[in-house]
């Protein structure tokens, strides 16, 4: 089973190295002119259309549950074509290789090999002109623990066999929050780590990370009698089951929305110390948690069972982004992505002009310099004129007198 497993989302700008190895030879790569989803981008400092952007990360960039799978990296990584990457290349016109795979951590994006495929941070290059990454959770089993949280009621108990009444009653003890803990070490040391090796390997790269969309929602996006829907109910003995239930505890909804908050303020202060921008999507698909019954962003919990009910699990895909999620987080994304390219070309124009500004002041101030030189050698020039007409004068006069003398000499 893979619960719900990504805490955030990291979209670095860069191209891939073709020939960096199986990860990227054995990606999905989509030329820029079969893509999909959106319409073409205007450039505005944006890398040429064709230019190769890389994706990273573990389901929730993967698009697991979505339709359309990929196979690659490798079919166990439950890619699909319909993931957010996709569509961020398809709008902004790049060859995608994407080598997301649901279940990954730190340790697989950076350096270790994952259902044989290889550490992704391997399709980087310095060439890299576009990343997307999404990591973290399942370096503390974060969202795992979510699905061990499924309660029979609004108010309890769950049904992990803990004997408890909520999840929140299990994992804070004595005033110490497991969850918190986890969010506060290794998972900010993930997603540090991760972060630092896609800068390594990709050195030109622009970073941005995308935080992930709302599964537990705030107090003011809560309805008054909570979001609780079974997932279990009497046909449910035939092996029927409730469609995208949300099967969590008043209690725990609040506690792991919490969980969420702590996790989006970690993201933001890991990537703006990496000097990176973050884009925030915990505030932005507050209206369309599972809780929602109009326009969900992210799937609710369906169960499947065989062998009579003895073995049952999590259809793929719940507490993960649907097709409107993926689509609604491609789009702030992408946004995002545009603003940051055109506030670089801004910025470069800006340095051009104020370049051609002192080259222009410098030029007036040499030819100022060079009229003042002028102007100073002229008057000299006058001068000396002036003398030797003075100087004929005096002769002339000093002649014509002695001409006048009485003595005649």
């Amino acid at each position: 089973m893979i619960a719900a497993s990504a805490v955030l989302s990291v979209v670095v700008i860069g191209t891939a190295d073709p020939g960096a190895g199986p990860a990227a030879s054995a990606a999905t790569v989509v030329p820029a002119s079969t893509a999909h989803h959106g319409a073409r981008a205007g450039r505005d400092g944006l890398p040429p259309r064709g230019a190769e952007y890389v994706a990273l990360g573990d389901s929730y960039a993967a698009g697991y549950g979505l339709p359309h799978a990929t196979g690659d990296p490798v079919p166990a990584c439950g890619q699909s074509s319909e993931d957010y990457p996709h569509r961020i290349a398809a709008s902004l016109d790049l060859r995608l290789v994407d080598v997301t795979c649901a279940g990954a951590t730190s340790a697989d994006v950076v350096s270790r090999r994952q259902n044989g495929a290889a550490p992704q941070v391997d399709a980087l290059s310095d060439r890299t002109r576009l990343v997307t990454l999404s990591i973290g959770g399942n370096d503390a089993g974060l969202f795992a623990t979510a699905s061990s949280c499924v309660a029979l009621s609004r108010r309890g108990p769950v049904l992990s066999g803990a004997d408890v009444p909520n999840c929140r009653s299990r994992l804070v003890t004595d005033g110490t929050d497991a969850l918190a803990a986890a969010v506060e070490g290794p998972v900010t040391r993930g997603i540090r780590s991760a972060v630092r090796a896609v800068r390594t390997a990709a050195p030109h790269a622009r970073l941005v990370v995308v935080g992930y969309p709302t599964i537990f929602p705030d107090a003011a996006h809560t309805p008054a009698a909570g979001c609780f829907r079974a997932a279990l109910d009497a046909a449910s003995l035939t092996g029927s089951f409730p469609r995208d239930a949300f099967p969590f505890t008043d209690t725990d909804v609040r506690y792991l929305h919490g969980v969420q908050q702590r996790l989006d303020r970690t993201t933001r202060a890991v990537v703006h110390q990496a000097g990176g921008t973050y884009v925030p999507m915990l505030s932005a698909t507050a209206a369309h948690s599972p809780c929602s019954r109009t326009r969900p962003f992210v799937r609710g919990i369906t169960l499947s069972a065989s062998s009579g009910l003895r073995d049952v699990d999590l259809v793929p895909g719940a507490l993960h982004p649907n097709a409107a999620g993926a689509g609604a987080m491609a789009t702030d994304a992408g946004r995002r992505i545009r603003a940051v390219y055109a506030e670089a070309a801004a910025r470069a124009r800006e340095a051009r002009a104020s370049a051609s500004a002192q080259a222009s002041a410098s030029a007036s101030a040499a030819a100022r310099a060079a009229a003042a030189r002028s102007s100073a050698d002229a008057g000299r020039l006058a001068i000396g004129a002036g003398v030797v007409v003075l100087g004929a004068v005096v002769v002339v006069w000093a002649f014509v007198r002695r001409r006048r003398r009485p003595d005649g000499s």
